[in-house]
């Protein structure tokens, strides 16, 4: 059995362990006083600042990234207070460059268009495991509480499109398919800001400018996450 997210197929194991996660995030905290669990639906938006080593890169619109899914709440102290999450989530990318792609270059190499130009997006549809660790001022009564976590997302992307000029492009040999970001969340309540950066580049070592050098591209993701218990 699969599950289809545009032109590519899921797992079913993927939708059966956000199923296991659901049901899990469901227990009672009761059960487990005087520990107690901070179970959660998230999801946010956050946008993208792009980093490159290129001089003649330049963004062009807005890059994006949008995320939900839930994590599990393992406490670490008596009192609830310190505790460390794992989640599994899906998160959806779009990156807007001044890139042209390798086969529009007239040498085979990553060119850098004008402003007059189309731009080239890259988009990803990924599987993500967030673990953080977690600190909130929450009691085993207190459903709204201030909040600071932070921690480590490792993502997947499942689904790789590149379109120039409205075409499709075949460029994912050139993307990297895994990647880690190093993440910040902090606020009151339901609404928390949200940092986060990437510490591989977006694109393959392999790929290279006119210059020589690997182009690097890296996201700076800020933005809102929304917890719900």
């Amino acid at each position: 059995m699969k599950y289809y997210f545009g032109r590519k197929a899921i797992p079913f194991w993927i939708i059966a362990l956000f199923s296991f996660f659901f049901i899990a995030a469901q227990e009672s905290k009761k059960d487990d006083f005087p520990f107690y669990r901070e179970d959660q639906i998230y999801f946010g938006a956050s946008f993208m600042i792009l980093e490159s080593n290129q001089d003649r890169f330049k963004p062009q619109g807005l890059s994006r990234h949008f995320q939900f899914g839930l994590v599990r709440d393992i406490p670490l102290s008596r009192s609830g207070r310190f505790a460390t999450g794992l989640g599994l989530g899906m998160g959806f990318e779009r990156y807007t460059t001044n890139l042209i792609s390798l086969e529009a270059s007239q040498y085979g190499l990553p060119e850098f268009n004008s402003q007059s130009e189309q731009p080239l997006f890259f988009s990803t549809q990924s599987l993500e495991i967030p673990w953080t660790l977690r600190w909130r001022n929450s009691t085993f009564s207190n459903y709204a509480f201030w909040r600071v976590y932070a921690g480590l997302t490792f993502q997947w992307h499942f689904d790789i499109k590149t379109k120039y000029g409205g075409e499709q492009l075949e460029m994912t040999e050139e993307l990297q398919r895994f990647g880690t970001n190093v993440h910040l969340s902090f606020g009151y309540n339901t609404w928390n800001f949200y940092v986060a950066y990437r510490l591989q580049p977006f694109l393959d070592s392999e790929a290279r400018g006119r210059d020589a050098l690997p182009i690097q591209l890296t996201p700076i993701k800020i933005g809102l996450i929304f917890y719900l218990l």
